[in-house]
């Protein structure tokens, strides 16, 4: 080989290894620095739909599992017939759904159209009382709004005790109703205890012992997929042969870990003292019933005061997955506030009873309150000793300054409006009739309840805000 070949090929080779490593450096850096990306995100838009119109729905008559003649055991049929009372601060109108097995039970649907964007106020809310046979008693509820989701903390399938779940869909669509049952136990299963189908703008009405009998302390978790619906429970108890109460158990609030229960009432405690020597009379004892319905068990803090601050505090243990009724034992006469602290979320009822002087008995489950928010009417229906108790649930709250404007039965009568202070951890009752709407102003974060007592006739249940009428949501294409 020349100088001159050797040269040339020399220089291919040295020209070669250069271009490999100019390719590996280019290669590397591609690795290295990110390349360009055409990158388009997605238009969201914030959209607030047309505000719905206010619905309310009444649970009806009080019902047993028989006809007039006792027959037809699996056959629900009207006892009486409930008062309901309404209000609003626009136009209302009510509509009469089908009643559970064709009976005359009358569920009502309480309707307050929107006008524009003005979204009214409107409640309702039911009363009765039952002389018939073995069904005696008092029972009131609040006519509430459609949900998919109501806990119903009361009722027992003992020997006596009779408790009927009560599903009305006030929509155009099949609601299908799943059921979460827990006990004293733990959790209860059984066929039929889901995919429950109530038909359109009707009742239906689902007995507890068709899932398990001999049960002292059920809770009951209705879900519901397609229409929203309104759930009760209806207890009625019967000691050997002698009628001991009727109630309607309206929907307690959501697990949390604060519970407040207000408008416990406790009545001729004497005479309730010597009522439970008898055998059988256990359940005219005064209980918080608590359920965990999470995997955790928890040490519960429990006080129950009333409007002056009388009352006792302790603490006690509840299990994972299970009831716990909890005696309230040594309470004198008047109305209660009871509230329950927990480190894990809680779900909370409590029962009274009383025995008259002629020994007329009725029971009463109290429902824990949800927090109000914004503006909230309350509807009185008729019923003896009506209170409506409003409370400031953490002792670390400031006083809440409470609008309290209430208006009587004659809608010709002007409203009074009288402030209320609420200081934190107490209770503020306010005396309410027959009839009587309350709007409730600037009680955000309290709770409210509305209780009756009579000689012979308890009652109480949960003051609830309107859910909102419409809300913001981010629409992408």
């Amino acid at each position: 080989m020349t100088e001159r070949s050797a040269a040339r090929t020399t220089g291919r080779v040295v020209v070669g290894v250069v271009g490999l490593a100019v390719a590996a450096l280019v290669v590397g850096a591609a690795a290295v620095v990110p390349l360009p990306a055409l990158r388009t995100e997605p238009a969201g838009q914030l959209v607030t739909p047309v505000p719905v119109d206010q619905q309310r729905v009444c649970a009806g008559s009080v019902l047993r599992l028989s006809d007039a003649e006792g027959q037809q055991a699996t056959t629900a049929s009207a006892v009486g017939r409930a008062d309901v009372d309404r209000g609003s601060t626009g136009d209302d109108e009510v509509e009469a759904l089908a009643g559970a097995d064709g009976s005359s039970s009358s569920p009502q649907l309480v309707t307050a159209p929107v006008d524009g964007d003005d979204v009214p106020l409107v409640a309702a809310a039911q009363s009765q009382a039952v002389d018939s046979d073995d069904l005696v008693g008092f029972a009131s509820a609040p006519c509430t709004e459609p949900t998919s989701s109501t806990w119903l903390v009361g009722g027992s399938t003992e020997t006596g005790r009779v408790s009927l779940i009560t599903l009305v869909n006030p929509t155009d669509v099949n609601s299908t109703v799943d059921l979460g049952i827990w006990a004293e136990d733990g959790t209860v299963q059984g066929p039929g205890i889901d995919g429950i189908v109530v038909a359109p703008r009707s009742q239906k009405v689902v007995p507890l012992s068709g899932f398990a009998t001999g049960l002292a302390s059920p809770v009951v978790h209705v879900e519901s997929r397609g229409g929203r619906i309104v759930s009760t429970l209806q207890q009625s108890v019967v000691r050997t042969l002698d009628p001991g109460g009727v109630d309607i158990v309206s929907g307690s609030a959501e697990p949390a870990t604060t519970a407040v229960v207000p408008g416990l009432v406790v009545r001729d405690s004497a005479n309730l003292e010597a009522a439970l020597a008898d055998e059988g009379s256990a359940d005219l004892q005064s209980v918080l019933r608590v359920l965990v319905p999470g995997d955790t068990g928890a040490t519960v803090t429990v006080d129950v005061a009333t409007a002056d601050g009388t009352g006792t505090s302790f603490e006690t243990e509840v299990g994972a997955g299970r009831v716990t009724d909890v005696p309230v034992d040594g309470l004198a006469d008047g109305v209660y506030t009871v509230r329950v602290e927990s480190p894990v979320p809680i779900v909370v009822g409590a029962r009274s009873s009383t025995v008259s002087g002629e020994g007329a008995v009725d029971l009463a489950w109290a429902s824990s309150a949800s927090a109000l928010q914004g503006d909230t009417l309350v509807q009185v229906p008729a019923g003896e000793g009506a209170v409506l108790s409003i409370v400031n649930p953490s002792a670390d709250a400031a006083t809440a300054s409470v609008a309290v404007e209430a208006a009587g039965d004659d809608a010709a009568g002007q409203a009074e409006e009288e402030p209320r202070e609420v200081p934190g951890g107490s209770t503020v009752e306010v005396a309410v009739g027959a009839g009587d709407r309350v709007t409730l102003r600037g009680a955000d974060g309290l709770r409210a309840g509305v209780s009756f007592s009579a000689p012979g006739a308890l009652a109480s249940w949960a003051v609830s805000s309107p859910l909102p009428a419409s809300s913001p949501v981010t629409v992408w294409p």
